[in-house]
C-alpha cells in the first residue's frame, strides 16, 4: 500500500520583500524634508527681510560719510557753507556739492529710501544737541523704512532699538528750528544716526548726516 505524501509548501526567495525597506525609507526622508521645508520658510523670510535691511543700512551710512566728504571738500578750499550749492542740477561751479571742481561726488541714490520712486534727500537746517555750537548745521536726510531705522542706530550709534518719536518740525519744508528740548535724548550728540520724527507734515522714520559743524 503506497503511502500520501503531503505536498511540500513553495519557499520564498531569500531576497523577497527586501525592497520594501528603501521604499519606506525614501518615504520618511521626504516626510522630514517636508516638515523642515514648512518649519523653516518663515524663518528663511525673515532673514531675507532682515539681511535687506542690514545692506540697506550700511549703503545709507556710507552715502551719508561720502556727502560730507564733499562738504568738507568745498569749505577746506575756503567757501563758507551757506554759500555752497546742494542741488542736483548744479554741476559746473567750486562752490557747487556735486560738481567735479566743488564737492566732486555724484547725487546719492534713493534707492534705499522708504518709498524710492518718491521720496528724495532733504539737506535741511537744523540744531542737533550737543554737536559745535548753537548755531545750525547742515543736514542731509532722507525717509527710511522702520526697519532700516533700527539697523542704522545699531550701526551707527549702537542703539538696539530707535529712540520713541519726537517731533523735530518740518523736514520737508525745511523747517526743523533750533528748539533741541525736542531731539531723542539719546541720538544727542551723534551726527550720523536715524530719528523717528512725529511732526503732522513729514512724520516718518528720517536718516540724517550732519555735514558741517558750526
Amino acid at each position: 500500500m503506497k503511502t500520501s505524501v503531503a505536498p511540500k509548501m513553495a519557499r520564498f526567495h531569500s531576497e523577497a520583500g527586501i525592497a520594501i525597506g528603501p521604499i519606506l525609507f525614501v518615504v520618511a526622508i521626504l516626510g522630514i524634508l517636508a516638515a523642515a521645508i514648512a518649519a523653516g520658510s518663515g524663518s528663511f523670510t525673515t532673514s531675507t527681510s532682515g539681511e535687506a535691511s542690514r545692506t540697506k543700512a550700511s549703503a545709507l551710512i556710507e552715502i551719508g560719510q561720502n556727502l560730507k566728504i564733499g562738504m568738507d571738500r568745498i569749505t577746506g578750499l575756503g567757501t563758507d557753507v551757506a554759500s555752497v550749492v546742494i542741488d542736483p542740477a548744479q554741476t559746473g561751479n567750486s562752490d557747487d556739492l556735486f560738481s567735479p571742481t566743488g564737492g566732486g561726488i555724484n547725487p546719492p541714490s534713493t534707492t534705499m529710501a522708504n518709498d524710492p520712486p518718491n521720496d528724495a534727500w532733504f539737506y535741511v537746517d537744523g540744531a542737533v544737541p550737543q554737536l559745535g555750537t548753537s548755531g545750525t548745521e547742515k543736514l542731509a536726510m532722507i525717509e527710511v523704512a522702520s526697519a532700516v531705522c533700527d539697523q542704522i542706530n545699531l550701526k551707527a550709534v549702537g542703539l538696539s532699538a530707535t529712540p520713541s518719536g519726537a517731533d523735530i518740525g518740518n523736514v520737508i519744508s525745511n523747517t526743523l528750528g533750533t528748539d533741541v528740548s525736542n531731539w531723542p535724548t539719546a541720538l544727542k550728540g551723534k551726527p550720523t544716526a536715524c530719528v523717528y520724527n512725529t511732526d503732522a507734515a513729514s512724520g516718518g522714520y528720517w536718516f540724517y548726516q550732519v555735514l558741517n559743524l558750526q
